[in-house]
């Protein structure tokens, strides 16, 4: 091969060439210094003397700083999702009370399903019991608030239509509230969720025979309940209507816990069931949204 020029040669004896057996190291002072080395057109490789093998340093060193370049950006991305690990913060455990009839106790209500949508720092404690009325279950209430929950979700009507009047519901039901709030917890009121018997037009059937009065005038004096103490009022009776005058009566029938049964649910129901109150549960008490699995 013909021979570099002197004044390249000069210029390149600023990199530290250390001889070896087969090849030639090179150490340069900075990357930078081997970009500003002269280099040969043809072949793309730098000057040497002493009789040394010519080596492609600025492809050599291209190739290394594009190599360390990208590992240093996996290192970054890396050890930002570690701090975000190692900073993130979970939650405090909450506990959240269900108190109500048997629409929402374990037996065939929507509160086993409702629970399951909690992850695991969320307690949910479900007080309700078949059959159950405001008056009856007041004890229980007691029960529930001495375990310090957070929230307490309150839900009657169906039983307490069989009872007593509207004026002694809201009576009863300003006590719990009361007590909920003398305990340092949130009540959230609903109203109860509607029976699934519908009429010749395809609409939902308010029964009122043999009932002080019907679902929907309970669901009224609970909203004023919640109204006069300030607290969160899920209307779980208007919103259960509306849907289920929507899907109607054929698709209602997979809510039921058998085909007589109009008022309980079958698995399915109580989660659909369920969900309708937790879409409207994220508005009321945003809180709870953390704890939540999806």
């Amino acid at each position: 091969s013909a021979l570099w020029p002197q004044s390249q040669l000069q210029t390149s004896a600023s990199i530290d060439i250390v001889p070896t057996a087969t090849y030639t190291t090179v150490r340069p002072s900075a990357y930078n210094a081997v970009q500003s080395l002269p280099t040969n057109p043809h072949n793309n490789i730098l000057p040497c003397r002493n009789g040394f093998r010519w080596v492609s340093l600025l492809q050599h060193f291209r190739r290394k700083c594009h190599l360390m370049n990208r590992l240093l950006r996996y290192c970054f991305i890396v050890s930002m999702f570690g701090c975000m690990n190692v900073f993130a913060v979970e939650p405090e455990p909450i506990t959240i009370g269900l108190i109500g009839d048997s629409t929402v106790a374990d037996t065939y209500g929507w509160g086993p399903a409702f629970a399951t949508r909690f992850i695991q720092r969320a307690t949910v404690l479900n007080f309700a019991k078949n059959g159950a009325t405001l008056q009856s279950l007041s004890g229980k209430l007691d029960e529930l608030l001495e375990l310090h929950p957070d929230i307490v979700l309150i839900q009657f009507g169906h039983n307490d239509q069989k009872r007593y009047g509207p004026d002694a519901y809201l009576e009863k039901l300003e006590s719990y509230i009361e007590r909920v709030l003398r305990a340092n917890a949130k009540p959230v009121v609903l109203s109860s969720v509607t029976r699934r018997r519908f009429g010749d037009d395809g609409k939902i059937l308010f029964a009122e025979q043999g009932l002080k009065a019907n679902l929907s005038v309970y669901a009224k004096t609970a909203r004023e309940a919640a109204r006069k103490h300030g607290v969160p009022f899920i209307d779980l009776h208007s919103i259960s209507v509306e849907h289920h005058n929507r899907i109607g009566r054929e698709a209602s029938a997979a809510y039921d816990f058998n085909e007589n049964d109009k008022t309980h649910f079958s698995v399915y129901g109580a989660k659909a069931t369920a969900d309708l109150i937790l879409q409207e549960l994220k508005v009321a008490t945003p809180e709870l949204a953390p704890y939540l699995t999806r």
